[in-house]
């Protein structure tokens, strides 16, 4: 009898990646699309998740245009290999950025370890929501100072 496999969720590292560097850098989707080539329903199904492989042409030319320094070139491209890592390896496997943009600080890491494993999990789910918009990132980071200064009270 044949396992029937539920499909998960897809996670969308790279669709909120772009859309924050998009942001950051002042690119709209007809510019990334006039710069790059790629159509703009192209970039515009990159930004929304709605694709199921990314072409690496239009990975590296993405990346080129959107991002202004290698660190964010690395993220992005860090962003979209954990897209395709299956759920379950996503706490075991450590993508690290070439030159270190896309390192933990030690801190970070060790204020985890000292966490429950459902809040440190909450936590990271919390990390990957608050990449989409600015606001949400600056409470991300206001609530890690506050961890951080609980932690060392």
């Amino acid at each position: 009898m044949p396992r029937s496999r539920t499909k998960s969720p897809r996670t969308q590292f790279f669709s909120t990646a772009l859309q924050v560097l998009m942001e950051r850098n002042g690119i709209n989707q007809v510019e990334l699309s006039a710069a790059t080539g790629i159509a703009v329903s192209r970039v515009n199904n990159y930004l929304h998740g709605k694709y199921r492989t990314i072409r690496p042409d239009h990975l590296g030319l993405l990346a080129t245009v959107a991002a202004r320094t290698p660190a964010e070139r690395g993220e992005l491209a860090r962003a979209y290999v954990q897209d395709l890592l299956p759920e379950e390896l996503h706490e075991v496997v450590h993508l690290e950025v070439a030159g270190g943009g896309g390192k933990p600080s030690k801190e970070t890491k060790s204020e985890n370890r000292l966490l429950p494993s459902t809040a440190s999990k909450a936590l990271a789910e919390l990390k990957a929501l608050s990449v989409r918009s600015a606001k949400a990132r600056m409470r991300m980071q206001w609530f890690a100072e506050i961890l951080g200064e609980i932690h060392r009270a």
